[in-house]
């Protein structure tokens, strides 16, 4: 994302919202400023970039400059330091050089509008993101190891086995449903009783009448 700056105003409202609570080095937003501000050339200048939270947190960055002819772009990698708790945010460019003394001369600051960073989503029952994504991993790992064990239970299953297993037990079945009923009787019971179909009579005895 590119922002150009207006003199020593640089706008903000194409990022007042975009920053989010917890990011780290999510987005990078390149400022472009004159090389040049009333008779001061700012190429050999040190530039950063100040924050201040709601709860007056003071945050810096340091922006490398890349010198044209007649402007220059810094690039800002937004650290999670301005991220890292919520709310209004409070911007400042700032330029600097050393001075005779190694002391650090302030240049230039330039005006930006608040921005706000955007509390992240949590509940309070809810899991970490870590601890959620171990548990989905667990799950997918669970899963294809069962698919896993049922494609070597089907490759190992010999249904044609199995079935003839079975056409066996059926014909066995067939035989002994096939055989007559035995029934031991004497030649009296036989001549005075009702004789059974697929039964096989033995007679034992003759008793008298």
């Amino acid at each position: 994302m590119k922002v150009t700056a207006n003199g020593k105003n640089i706008p903000t409202h194409s990022f007042g919202k975009l920053f989010i609570q917890g990011e780290k080095l999510a987005d990078t937003i390149e400022f472009v400023i004159d090389r040049s501000y009333c008779g001061t050339d700012l190429s050999g200048c040190t530039f950063c970039i100040r924050g201040l939270t709601e709860d007056g947190w003071e945050l810096n960055q340091t922006l490398l400059p890349v010198v044209l002819d007649d402007r220059i772009h810094l690039s800002w990698r937004v650290s999670d330091n301005f991220t890292n708790r919520s709310g209004r945010l409070r911007l400042e460019l700032r330029a600097s050089r050393t001075g005779e003394n190694d002391e650090e001369l302030l240049i230039l600051k330039y005006h930006m509008p608040p921005v706000n960073v955007a509390p992240t989503i949590a509940g309070p029952n809810g899991p970490v993101p870590e601890t959620a994504e171990q548990a989905v991993s667990q799950i997918n790992d669970a899963v294809a190891e069962g698919l896993s064990e049922l494609s070597d239970m089907q490759e190992s299953f010999d249904l044609d086995e199995v079935m003839a297993r079975l056409d066996a037990m059926d014909e066995a079945i067939a035989v002994f449903l096939a055989r007559p009923e035995v029934i031991p009787m004497t030649a009296y019971e036989y001549a005075h009783s009702v004789h059974k179909a697929n039964a096989l009579y033995v007679i034992t005895g003759e008793d008298e009448a």
